[in-house]
C-alpha cells in the first residue's frame, strides 16, 4: 500500500523555470548576469555586483495543463482522455542584500544577502475516477530554501560566493491501488472501481540543510562568466499514509473492521540531485546584456525512493477468516524511479530601453527527466522548451517594479513502452489474507500533451551606495 509514496519526488524530476521574476524574464539565463536577490539561487558570487542595500519581494503564479489519453485495452476497455485542472500555484521569493563596507573598511568588497528561494513547480488534479488514477489523483508539493549568502570580490575580475540554506519539503498526494488474488497472479490488474484502494499521504520534512557556491569572472567589463553548484539534499519526510477500500468491495472489505486504515509515522527517504549552472554574459554596448547559460541536474542519482518505519495495520473482524487478527506491513520498501540526468540551454538578455525601463527576453530548451520506460501521468515530463518576456520600471532613485511572463510547451509524447503499472495489493485468501505489494496492468502507455505558464510581479527598494549608506 505504501507505493502511494512513489510519486512524492517524481514531480521534482523537473522544474518549469528557476526562482525569481527577473531570472524568469530571461528564461533562467541569469547565472553570470544576476543583479538582484535571486543571485542567491543562480550564483551567489553575482551578489558582489550589486550596489548599496536593497530589499526585494517577488510573487509569481504557475499553472500546468496536462492531457493524458491512456492506451485502450483492445476489446476490453476504452479509456476517456483526462486532464489535470489544478489551480495556479502562488510562490514567493525575496530578501535583503547589503554591502558591508559601512560596517568595517575591511568588508568594503563583501556583500551579504538573506532571502527566501522557491523552485517553480505546479500542482496536479485529475478526475478521481479517471484512468490515470493508479498513478495520481492529485498532488501538491511545496519546497523552499531560506538562508544567508556571502559574496567576496577579491579583485576587479574575481568574485566568489557561497550560501547556507535551511530547506523544507511538504507533500500531499493521492492515488489508487488495485486488489488482486495472489493465487492467480496472471489475472492481476483491474480497472474495476470496487477493486480500488485509495492511497493518501501527507508527508513533511521540516528541516534539512544544504548549501551552494559560485564564482564570477569579469576579465573585461564587457564579459562576465559565472559558474555555480548546488549539492543534493537528503530528505526524510515523515507523515501519515491512509488506505481506504471501497465499501462495495466484496472480497476483503467484509472481513475488516473498517474501510480505512492509517500508518501515522511512515518515512520516505529521498536524495534530490546535484545541479551545476554556468553562464557567459556579453555586453556589446552599455545598454545591452546577453547571456548564454546551461544547467545540468543529476537526476540519475535519485535512483530509488526508500520507505521506512512502516507499521500499517489492518484489523480483521472477529467472525471473519482472520478471527480478529491484524495484517501488519513493516518491511522497508525500495521504489525505483528510472530518472535520467537533464540538461538545459538558455539564451536570454536585457536592454535598457530608457533610463527608467529595462526590457528582458529569453528562450530555453531542456531534456526530460523521465524516460518512456517510466512514463506515467504523475510525471508528465518530456523534452520541452519555452520563451519569456520581462520588464523593469524604475520609479525614481529607490523604487523598482518587475514583471515577467513565460510559456513552456512539452513535446507531444506517444508512449508504447512504459513499464509503469498499477500498484497492486496481492491478497492471499488462503493464508490469513497475507498481503504483498505487486504490479497490475501497465497504465503509463498512451499520449501526453502538456503546457504551462508562469507570470510574476516583483517590487524592490534601493538604499544608498556600495557601502550601504
Amino acid at each position: 500500500m505504501l507505493l502511494a509514496l512513489v510519486s512524492l519526488a517524481q514531480p521534482a524530476g523537473f522544474t518549469l523555470v528557476d526562482s525569481g521574476v527577473r531570472g524568469q524574464g530571461r528564461a533562467g539565463a541569469f547565472v553570470a548576469g544576476a543583479d538582484d536577490i535571486s543571485a542567491q539561487w543562480y550564483n551567489p558570487a553575482a551578489l558582489s555586483s550589486m550596489q548599496g542595500t536593497s530589499v526585494k519581494f517577488d510573487l509569481w503564479a504557475t499553472q500546468q495543463t496536462v492531457e493524458f489519453d491512456r492506451e485502450d485495452i483492445l476489446g476490453v476497455n476504452p479509456f476517456n482522455p483526462v486532464e489535470s485542472a489544478a489551480s495556479p500555484v502562488l510562490e514567493p521569493a525575496g530578501g535583503l542584500v547589503t554591502g558591508l563596507g559601512g560596517v568595517h573598511k575591511a568588508l568594503e568588497n563583501t556583500t551579504l544577502a538573506v532571502g527566501v528561494m522557491v523552485p517553480t513547480g505546479s500542482d496536479y488534479a485529475y478526475p478521481a475516477d479517471g484512468a490515470q488514477r493508479y498513478a495520481i489523483i492529485d498532488s501538491a508539493i511545496r519546497q523552499l530554501y531560506v538562508g544567508p549568502s556571502v559574496a567576496q570580490r577579491f579583485t576587479r575580475w574575481l568574485s566568489v560566493g557561497a550560501g547556507l540554506q535551511y530547506t523544507f519539503l511538504h507533500a500531499d498526494q493521492s492515488l489508487v491501488a488495485t486488489l488482486c488474488n495472489s493465487a492467480d497472479p496472471d489475472a492481476c490488474g483491474s480497472d474495476t472501481p470496487t477493486d480500488d484502494v485509495v492511497l493518501d499521504i501527507a508527508a513533511t520534512d521540516p528541516f534539512a540543510m544544504t548549501w551552494n557556491a559560485g564564482v564570477l569572472l569579469t576579465p573585461i567589463p564587457a564579459l562576465a562568466i559565472g559558474l555555480s553548484v548546488q549539492p543534493g539534499v537528503s530528505f526524510a519526510a515523515g507523515g501519515a499514509t491512509t488506505a481506504t477500500l471501497s465499501e462495495d468491495n466484496g472480497t476483503v472489505r467484509p472481513y475488516l473492521t473498517d474501510a480505512s486504515f492509517t500508518d501515522e509515522d511512515a518515512t520516505l527517504e529521498v536524495e534530490l540531485p546535484w545541479t551545476v549552472r554556468g553562464g557567459v554574459q556579453v555586453t556589446p554596448v552599455p545598454a545591452v546584456r546577453v547571456e548564454l547559460a546551461g544547467t545540468w541536474t543529476g537526476w540519475s542519482a535519485t535512483d530509488a525512493l526508500v520507505v521506512t518505519d512502516l507499521d500499517l495495520t489492518l484489523t480483521g473482524t472477529e467472525d471473519g477468516p482472520l478471527q480478529g487478527a491484524d495484517i501488519v506491513v513493516t518491511d522497508d520498501v525500495s521504489l525505483p524511479t528510472g530518472f535520467v540526468d537533464t540538461w538545459s540551454l538558455r539564451l536570454g538578455g536585457e536592454w535598457d530601453a530608457h533610463s527608467a525601463v529595462t526590457v528582458r527576453a529569453g528562450v530555453y530548451r531542456e531534456t526530460g527527466a523521465t524516460p518512456d520506460g517510466m512514463a506515467n501521468p504523475s510525471v508528465p515530463d518530456a523534452d520541452k522548451g519555452g520563451a519569456a518576456l520581462g520588464l523593469t520600471v524604475r520609479l525614481g532613485p529607490h523604487l523598482s517594479l518587475d514583471a515577467s511572463g513565460m510559456y513552456t510547451a512539452w513535446i507531444d509524447r506517444g508512449v508504447t513502452t512504459s513499464a509503469y503499472a498499477q500498484p497492486a495489493l496481492n491478497v492471499d485468501y488462503g493464508d490469513s489474507f497475507r498481503t504483498t505489494v505487486g504490479a497490475g496492468r501497465v497504465i503509463g502507455n498512451g499520449s501526453y500533451r502538456s503546457s504551462a505558464w508562469v507570470a510574476g510581479l516583483g517590487v524592490g527598494w534601493q538604499f544608498g551606495g556600495r557601502d550601504g549608506r
